[in-house]
């Protein structure tokens, strides 16, 4: 796996990345300024200005106006559409990748919208089974509380059947998000126990996977911190707006060359083409 391709891909496609992120921040803005320009905040500031940090913040009543709602319900549809829009768009992304091209493909709005309710219920269908499996846990530690040394023992193989479940269980996400992709068919984000089992069988790729990941985050995080470093200090709707933009920067960023991460990740285990030799494909 190549760490500096997922890094330099979205660089490659800057364009397209930044036209996403104008699209998303003009939304984003729009319903926030709605929303905050609805009622006088004078009453806010001045409540906060006079609170010592100690005795009761006392806040002014506040009647939300229509535009007021309106506003807030549109920040939460942008933010729900962009969400479900973005998971889709990625499996177009995967699958562009996976035939060798780099360019960030073009938007299919419906079908990536399609895409993405689809990845949402496998999603709540893993958590299902994880939330399943913390109960069980529970159960059996509640029945052994009283065996000591045992229910110890049981605790720490608890926790690590937990954090291997957890990671096999984001990687069999990746594994049906890249066959959706490689195969065309929604069904394949559903089959959790085979996706599950790719995942385990090809573990070792996946702690590669994570571990890039976790760079990748790293390293987007300290740039995103030093541009807040940089421009946070502005106020107004300009500072609001430009908080916006760089945020989704960011996370557009980070997001896309975590896909390309996936992308290589899902060839290295056979998905998406002719296996590559392992000898190959991991490259830092």
């Amino acid at each position: 796996m190549n760490f500096f391709s997922a890094l330099r891909y979205p660089f490659v496609n800057f364009a397209k990345v930044f036209s996403i992120v104008l699209v998303m921040t003009i939304a984003m803005a729009l319903f926030t300024g709605l929303f905050f320009n609805s009622f006088d905040l004078d009453g806010f500031m001045m409540a906060f200005s006079n609170w010592d940090g100690v005795s009761h913040l006392q806040m002014p009543d506040l009647a939300l106006s229509g535009t007021a709602v309106m506003g807030m319900l549109g920040i939460i549809v942008v933010a729900v559409v962009s969400g479900l829009w973005l998971s889709g768009y990625s499996v177009s992304v995967l699958r562009v990748l996976m035939q060798d091209d780099q360019q960030l493909p073009a938007i299919q709005l419906g079908r990536e919208l399609a895409d993405g309710v689809y990845l949402l219920l496998a999603g709540i269908g893993y958590g299902v089974l994880f939330v399943a499996l913390i109960i069980v846990e529970a159960v059996v530690l509640g029945f052994t509380s009283g065996l000591g040394i045992i229910n110890g023992l049981l605790g720490m193989a608890a926790f690590l059947l937990t954090i291997g479940a957890a990671a096999v269980m984001g990687w069999a996400y990746f594994v049906g998000m890249a066959r959706m992709a490689a195969e065309g068919h929604h069904r394949v984000a559903w089959q959790l126990r085979r996706n599950m089992v790719i995942a385990r069988q090809n573990w070792r790729w996946g702690a590669f996977l994570l571990l890039f990941m976790i760079l990748l985050s790293l390293g987007y995080g300290l740039f995103s911190s030093l541009a807040d470093s940089v421009f946070g200090g502005l106020t107004g709707a300009a500072g609001v707006t430009l908080s916006i933009i760089l945020y989704y920067f960011f996370q557009l960023m980070q997001h896309f060359s975590t896909q390309h991460l996936i992308a290589q990740y899902a060839m290295a285990i056979g998905i998406g083409g002719d296996k590559p030799k392992a000898e190959d494909m991991l490259i830092v």
